[in-house]
């Protein structure tokens, strides 16, 4: 076997796997000189590979009979000497992709290095050959426990309050929610397809393993634990646990990975409460086995930290990420990457506290050293881009935030391509700051060709593709196309309740979004019961004091509202502007919005004094929050002015 067919083989893959989302780091990275030593040519690797926060090493062997040892203690050398120096947050692996014959003693001794073995036919045709090494990179993400850390905000995702209008007017109470994501190992989904192929291939190699070392290695446990990862069966997971808990001991850090992958699904489906737990218990056993400050501790905290947010313990996750933060610029140093990742979901988490000035200042220090270090197109740096246009559009900064975002999607799909996940959430962000503008017409046009394309990638069925329609829908409820977001509306909650089940978060928000359009068609007795409803399920599965438990309850009072029942509106609505006052502080837009509810119910009564009174308060948080010419602070102005004529 040739250089030359190596050559073309890496070309090959190149391209494949750049189609995937992957980036070729061709050109010897700053600093690589570092990590291969005084002869860099000599030892560069064949091809190294970035996804996300993943890197992949790839050496190819074709013209020997039999693997050598020394290929896979050479390139696992290699992967922690970059994994050292690059710090990629997911982790780095290598992959060995040979012809020759591998012996069962080596594929044993591989699996407990950060090595993958690709074993082909010197016959294999190039093309067949390219597909399979890119479905192996592909698998290599999946069993991966180490933790991605940075979160992502995708805009306009699941609206969470109906409007409460005054007049005639639709600006009043309309909230888009923002939806951050925490990629935790084990979120990783594989098509149909590349998921049977990686079942077959882990299946045999457990099989394999199992004759040369015993059921009970702990190598053959971490293999099952990596097929619990692909199949996302809680059941594996758990039987994985218990035998490494009984054959390895508590301490053992293989328990710790799969406990940590367990958890990443939990959250997955939506079971914070069960993920925080087994976070919190992960945590302090990584404390306690590799120290308050290292990387591995840090990360379960910081997913602990992600866990919080969602069950709304979001003062909590603030000191988490906060204290992550601190020790990790005290043990890397402030320009580090990891600081960067920190940074981000801070600040992030104190825009779910509605401080987004504090947000916004931490973002843009970030940027600063996420462009310095990372550079200006690196994934990280615009992802978080990203997300401070989020809290610039949440400040009222729109301008500032429409050219941040275009910014960013200009960039993406010129390095990551039009199709690109992370290129359509820009797309998807975009239209969020146009219909915050008022440019209602480019917005639905970069909806749907997001809704394309996600369909096109990803499926009907993916969460993602879900989140797209029940955006449109949000979109013609915004535009005043009221029958077709309640059949949109109506199928996307359908949908969500068979993939992801009936008290999912997600499709609690659904039941929310439909009952606002309920609210909006005049539908009120429809939109009273399925308010209802959802507020039992989100008491039940969330709490009494979760954002979402808090917004179901806000959206009922409107509702009853709207129906005249003003004693239980009033009831309602003055219970959760308390609770969001205590929860989220004076200044977080939703308790903003609450003072405006509980405002025009008053007024509705009779009680003009009380309402002008809670108006006037509701124009200097807008004021102070938004800025004197943010639609909301003008809408609150002219209600007051209205009410001040009655």
């Amino acid at each position: 076997m040739t250089r030359q067919f190596e050559r073309q083989f890496h070309e090959a893959l190149s391209t494949t796997l750049g189609g995937r989302g992957w980036l070729a780091l061709l050109e010897p990275h700053l600093g690589w000189q570092a990590v291969l030593g005084p002869h860099p040519a000599d030892r560069s690797p064949d091809g190294v590979f970035r996804k996300g926060d993943f890197i992949v090493i790839v050496e190819t062997h074709f013209s020997v009979r039999e693997a050598r040892s020394s290929w896979v203690l050479d390139l696992a050398e290699q992967v922690v000497r970059f994994d050292r120096l690059l710090s990629p947050s997911a982790g780095a692996c290598g992959l060995l992709v040979t012809h020759a014959k591998v012996p069962s003693r080596l594929v044993a001794a591989s699996a407990r290095y950060p090595v993958a073995i690709h074993q082909s036919s010197p016959n294999q045709d190039m093309d067949e050959l390219v597909e399979l090494v890119c479905d192996h990179c592909e698998s290599l993400i999946r069993r991966s426990h180490g933790f991605s850390t940075i979160e992502q905000t995708e805009r306009f995702g699941d609206s969470s309050i109906s409007s409460n209008m005054l007049s005639g007017s639709a600006d009043g109470n309309l909230s888009i929610a923002a939806s951050g994501f925490s990629y935790h190992s084990g979120e990783v989904e594989a098509t149909p397809g590349d998921r049977s192929r990686s079942e077959s291939e882990v299946s045999q190699r457990i099989q394999q393993l199992t004759g040369i070392l015993g059921s009970h290695h702990p190598t053959v446990l971490s293999l099952r634990s990596e097929l619990a990862q692909i199949c996302q069966s809680e059941q594996m997971y758990r039987e994985v646990i218990a035998e490494q808990l009984r054959f390895l001991g508590e301490t053992s850090p293989d328990v710790l990975d799969t406990m940590t992958a367990l958890a990443a699904l939990l959250s997955q489906r939506g079971r914070y409460g069960e993920a925080a737990t087994l976070y919190e218990r992960a945590s302090r056993q990584a404390i306690d086995g590799y120290g308050p400050h290292s990387q591995k501790s840090l990360i379960l905290l910081n997913n602990l930290a992600s866990s919080y947010v969602a069950l709304g313990r979001t003062g909590e996750a603030v000191e988490l990420y906060s204290d992550v933060l601190d020790r990790r610029v005290e043990v890397l140093g402030s320009d580090h990457p990891d600081v960067v990742l920190s940074q981000n979901n801070l600040a992030n988490t104190l825009r779910e506290l509605g401080r987004t000035k504090e947000a916004i200042l931490i973002f843009m220090r970030a940027i600063d050293t996420s462009r310095r270090v990372l550079g200006a197109e690196h994934p990280t740096t615009l992802t978080v881009q990203n997300n401070l246009a989020s809290a610039l559009a949440e400040a009222g900064a729109i301008g500032k935030a429409i050219s941040l975002y275009e910014e960013t999607l200009a960039n993406r799909m010129r390095i990551l391509g039009d199709d690109h996940p992370e290129t359509l959430t820009a797309r998807n962000n975009l239209a969020f700051a146009y219909m915050e503008a008022g440019d209602v017409r480019r917005a639905h046009s970069l909806i749907e060709e997001t809704l394309t394309g996600r369909i096109r990638v990803l499926g009907e069925d993916h969460p993602d593709t879900l989140a797209t329609r029940n955006n449109l829908a949000n979109a013609y409820l915004e535009a005043g196309q009221i029958t077709r977001a309640i059949a949109l509306h109506e199928e996307v909650l359908e949908q969500r309740s068979r993939l992801l089940g009936p008290s999912h978060p997600v499709t609690l928000n659904s039941r929310n979004n439909l009952g606002n359009a309920y609210l909006m068609s005049g539908s009120l007795d429809r939109s009273a019961v399925l308010f209802a409803d959802t507020l039992d399920l989100c008491r039940e599965v969330l709490g009494h004091d979760h954002p979402d438990t808090l917004t179901a309850q806000g959206n009922l009072g409107l509702v009853m509202q709207a129906q005249e029942n003003l004693d239980d509106a009033k009831y309602l609505l003055s219970d959760t502007l308390m609770n969001r006052m205590r929860l989220l502080g004076p200044d977080h837009p939703d308790t903003i919005q609450s003072q405006i509810d509980v405002a025009l119910v008053y007024a509705q009564s009779g009680d003009y004094q009380e309402g002008m009174r809670l108006l006037e308060i509701a124009e200097e948080s807008c004021v102070r929050i938004f800025g004197p010419k943010d639609r909301k602070t003008r809408w609150v102005r002219q209600a007051r002015e209205r009410m001040r004529e009655m």
